[in-house]
């Protein structure tokens, strides 16, 4: 998923698509079926491999950002040239501006430049399926971080990465699945099993829309909660996006709870919406973005709380991956899971989310560096 934003493919979307409650059907669920609080809030992280092959010195790698201007695009930029930087590898940074003809751009550059890899950030696949398979034809290795392979969106499509990163719930998919979910169970959790919810729903990126997908389906499993699902389109974010935001509290007075897919989608427009609301819901943004995380910290409106994404750490398992990747070995899981923050858990005092698990310490001790 990537839990972040793409440019519009279609005109803005305001639809509500549908609404749904009622008392215990098949598939629903009590109380005891969704994860605590506290479960949530301990998070599912574990280390990242503590051995590997010998890190192969001398590498040139091109990163193709999402978009430099996304702190969470950002940061996993800066991980990855950070975790290059420690194996004696070159690490060029693109910014592909959430524009696939700018992605597709950026990777012919790489296969000009003759680099030996590109790291591709929050893009699938099948956006930028030409250029990635002339990078292959001619010897690049592709990882993947947040993108869905083309042989997953389109099984009779082959894959085009070599790699990708994965996490402790699996691969993309499972780990943005349970990601929906676990923005449900914190709904769940606050309002005792009785949400009424709006949830924020694009279909404009395969992981976003599986992201909400997830969320709408465990939500469903609440006999006691109700959810309202409404469209939005990426490339609509500001003022378009805050009029629709206004539009569905006004629809929906007695809403208790909001989710988006992706903090921008509170930063640029849903946010200034329930803050001129003046109402007090319970409101799940996504990865953790430094402005998202300042709104928690000071106990803003805007948002209660999110799942934070560890992007540094996806950056050093993308290169971890590339290393395995280049010694003929298949990429290890990187140990990165879920954590759910809120104003008194897990915020930290400054910055984007950050996960408390000291994963660059065992990287380096899976590279062999002992500084």
């Amino acid at each position: 998923m990537s839990h972040r934003s793409w440019p519009s493919l279609s005109g803005f979307g305001a639809a509500l698509i549908g609404a749904f409650s009622g008392c215990l059907m098949p598939g629903q669920a009590g109380a005891s079926d969704f994860p605590s609080l506290q479960d949530l809030y301990t998070g599912s992280y574990r280390l990242p491999p503590s051995e590997g092959p010998k890190p192969v010195t001398g590498k040139k790698i091109w990163f193709v950002s999402c978009s430099q201007d996304v702190s969470l695009c950002a940061a996993e930029a800066a991980g990855t040239q950070e975790a290059g930087r420690l194996l004696g590898w070159d690490t060029t940074i693109f910014d592909g501006k959430y524009d696939p003809a700018v992605m597709a751009n950026g990777i012919r550059q790489a296969i000009a430049g003759k680099f030996d890899a590109i790291v591709l950030a929050g893009a699938d696949c099948n956006g930028v399926k030409g250029p990635l398979a002339e990078a292959r034809d001619s010897g690049l290795k592709i990882v993947s971080i947040e993108g869905v392979d083309c042989s997953v969106s389109d099984p009779g499509e082959p894959s085009l990465f070599d790699a990708a990163v994965t996490y402790v719930e699996g691969d993309l998919i499972p780990w943005v699945k349970k990601y929906g979910a676990w923005q449900a169970d914190y709904v769940i959790a606050k309002t005792g099993g009785k949400a009424e919810t709006i949830v924020l729903v694009s279909d404009e990126v395969l992981v976003s829309k599986l992201t909400s997908e997830a969320t709408i389906e465990e939500l469903k499993r609440c006999p006691g909660c109700t959810v309202h699902e409404v469209s939005f389109s990426y490339g609509s974010q500001g003022p378009q996006l805050q009029q629709l935001a206004e539009q569905a509290l006004l629809r929906f007075p007695n809403a208790n709870s909001l989710i988006v897919p992706a903090d921008s989608v509170i930063l640029s427009g849903v946010g200034p919406a329930i803050e001129a609301s003046g109402r007090d819901l319970v409101v799940v943004a996504a990865e953790g973005q430094e402005a998202t995380m300042n709104l928690v910290r000071a106990g803003s409106r805007q948002v209660s709380a999110g799942v934070g994404i560890p992007s540094a750490w996806e950056g050093y398992a993308a290169v971890d991956a590339l290393n395995r990747v280049f010694n003929g070995q298949p990429a290890a899981n990187s140990g990165a899971g879920l954590q759910v923050f809120d104003k008194d858990h897990n915020a930290g005092t400054a910055g984007a989310f950050n996960a408390s698990t000291d994963f660059i310490a065992v990287y380096k001790k899976a590279w062999g560096i002992t500084e």
